[in-house]
């Protein structure tokens, strides 16, 4: 019986890595599917700067130790033939070559599958400047990769126009939100406040210096709170996201757009430029085509935020409605 060789992406406070580890994991403990965990013992980073994203040496420590731990399981023939080789981040260098390298020397037929959220075949993408190598590792990836999981039509059709892979190996499922999380808070809902946030990092490709101009443009209409100049805890911005009424991205790179979806299912109307994954995922009246018509939009929403609630609810479109139940099915399953 195949089993599966699942590799999860290193626990980051600022991310969503630990809730998506451990949907997974419970996921693949009740199935009752027989899968190895490889999840390296290494010291995690004890603190993060406000709106950090990635520590680049740490992942690197982690991914190279997770490859190090596959090469002793194909070592001692613990993985085997048939067997399946499922990773959280495909955007692992070293993973799919490794991979290539020991099925041919080894004789084996382990499949490499698993999801990929962004790389430098997105023009904005802050790994953009590492195209010149990392063209060449993401052409050799799809090419060893038998099925590759993305959060949306967007980034698959990025991938497609860029490199060079088949578009059949790919499967668009969405990406698993913290439903735990997000569930309490939002049976815990307070009172709408005055609150209009920005949930996107301090980097080029999201524009935080728009969302200045917005605060400025509406000074003393509501309060303005660029999240990632803050060290919130889960709770604490899971809360706040609850008593916003308004979220607003100036993104000029979103494949899924984590920030965004977890506060409008915490009842945060959308205000979204109308390109990338955005027309995809919202309805026409949440997407602005202009700076003026977002500063617009967002005081027209805290002029009548109960009038926006009823589409609020239901703007989201697309694998936006795949629950993790869905998901997990989707990638473990087909």
């Amino acid at each position: 019986m195949s089993k599966l060789i699942y590799l999860p992406l290193e626990h980051i406070p600022s991310r969503y890595t630990v809730h998506m580890d451990r949907d997974i994991t419970e996921y693949l403990e009740d199935s009752g599917k027989e899968f190895i965990k490889i999840y390296p013992d290494i010291p995690t980073p004890t603190s993060m700067k406000a709106g950090s994203f990635l520590d680049a040496e740490f992942t690197i420590r982690f991914k190279a130790a997770q490859i190090e731990e596959l090469a002793r399981l194909y070592r001692e023939d613990v993985i085997d033939s048939g067997d399946i080789i499922w990773s959280s981040d495909l955007w692992h260098p070293g993973l799919p070559e490794s991979v290539a390298y020991m099925n041919y020397f080894a004789k084996k037929d382990v499949k490499l599958r698993g999801f990929i959220h962004a790389g430098s075949f997105t023009d904005t993408d802050f790994v953009r400047d590492l195209e010149r190598w990392a063209k060449n590792f993401e052409d050799n990836l799809f090419d060893i990769c038998d099925r590759i999981y993305c959060g949306s039509e967007f980034i698959k059709n990025d991938i497609v126009k860029k490199r060079i892979v088949s578009p059949d190996k790919f499967v668009v499922t969405g990406l698993p939100l913290d439903e735990k999380e997000l569930d309490i808070h939002h049976s815990n809902v307070v009172e709408k406040e005055d609150i209009v946030i920005f949930s996107g990092r301090n980097v080029d490709e999201k524009q935080p210096w728009l969302f200045e101009q917005l605060s400025e443009q509406l000074k003393g209409k509501a309060e303005f709170i660029n999240t990632q100049e803050h060290n919130f805890s889960k709770d604490e911005y899971y809360d706040l996201l609850s008593r916003a009424k308004v979220v607003v991205s100036y993104a000029l790179q979103e494949n899924f757009g984590f920030g965004v979806n977890e506060a409008v299912y915490l009842g945060c109307a959308p205000v979204l430029p109308n390109r990338l994954v955005y027309p995809e995922f919202y309805s026409e009246e949440f997407l602005y085509n202009t700076f003026d018509e977002s500063v617009e939009m967002v005081e027209r929403i805290l002029d009548d935020y109960d009038s926006w609630m009823p589409s609020t609810e239901s703007c989201q479109m697309g694998v936006l409605g795949n629950g993790n139940n869905f998901i997990m099915e989707k990638w473990f399953n087909e």
